[in-house]
């Protein structure tokens, strides 16, 4: 039951009152998760995050950009200065009364296993700022260590020259959550793929990177479409629910990624 409506007017005063209402306290941004069924408190004390203007792109420190917390998904896929790769991803919300309410800093924190924004994020390198840390977090790092704390900005670094990078999620239908989503990012070099990220939502907790098919890719010319598959069938452990077991999770996991990075490949880039 809600007991309290805050409206803090500077990012110190909304830590503040978390610190100082701990646990009983959530912060609210769009609410979509918030409001959701799916959340998984029952909050006292909501802090609003309207007045604290994080909701602009501005070119970050040493590079690339800083997409405000407070931007709405909507807000993101019409702005030239987002990279055409996360506006894909974003794309991927079907509903765009959600993205034109949901944040990206409220999506990032949230974790949602499912997301598909998160595994773009996690190809693009992105770093999370928070207010009082000196310097921002990988993406990676923010998102197993289930750290809280009020996100300013996600930071995107400037790209390695020539990156490409593509995504592409599963559903049961237009409607539902994503079974699965992935993106991949890579640089196309003479001797084989460079520098390649892999990651992958729906397969566990959270999305994550897929370390172990990034490392059997790095330097080596692109497998064969029966290698890739059983590479990252190897690297994911899904747990069976609703959406499909985990042996149907990790053959669609090999299919899906093995797709991604062949488009990736071809300079395609994008979304297929």
């Amino acid at each position: 039951m809600i007991l309290e409506y805050h409206r803090p007017a500077t990012v110190q005063q909304a830590v503040g009152l978390k610190r100082r209402l701990g646990g009983t306290a959530v912060y609210l941004a769009g609410g979509t998760y918030v409001n959701n069924r799916e959340f998984p408190r029952q909050p006292g004390h909501l802090i609003s995050l309207e007045a604290l203007k994080l909701g602009a792109v501005t070119r970050a420190r040493g590079g690339g950009w800083a997409l405000g917390a407070g931007c709405t998904l909507q807000q993101l896929i019409e702005d030239r200065r987002v990279p055409e790769p996360l506006k894909a991803a974003l794309s991927q919300i079907l509903t765009r009364n959600v993205r034109n309410i949901a944040t990206l800093g409220g999506h990032v924190a949230g974790r949602m296993p499912h997301s598909d924004v998160l595994p773009m994020l996690l190809a693009l390198d992105a770093r999370v700022a928070r207010a009082g840390r000196a310097a921002p977090v990988p993406l990676a790092e923010f998102l197993a260590a289930r750290e809280e704390g009020l996100i300013t900005a996600i930071v995107l670094p400037p790209a390695p020259r020539g990156r490409v990078a593509a995504c592409r999620n599963l559903r049961a239908s237009a409607n539902s959550r994503s079974i699965l989503s992935a993106a991949v990012s890579l640089v196309p070099g003479r001797k084989g793929i460079e520098s390649p990220i892999v990651a992958l939502s729906g397969a566990a907790r959270h999305a994550a990177r897929l370390a172990p098919v990034e490392r059997a890719l790095d330097g080596r010319p692109l497998p064969e479409r029966d290698e890739l598959e059983a590479v990252v069938r190897r690297s994911v452990r899904p747990v069976s629910d609703l959406l499909g077991s985990a042996e149907f999770k990790a053959y669609q996991a090999g299919v899906l990624v093995a797709r991604l990075l062949g488009e990736a490949w071809a300079r395609k880039g994008g979304r297929a």
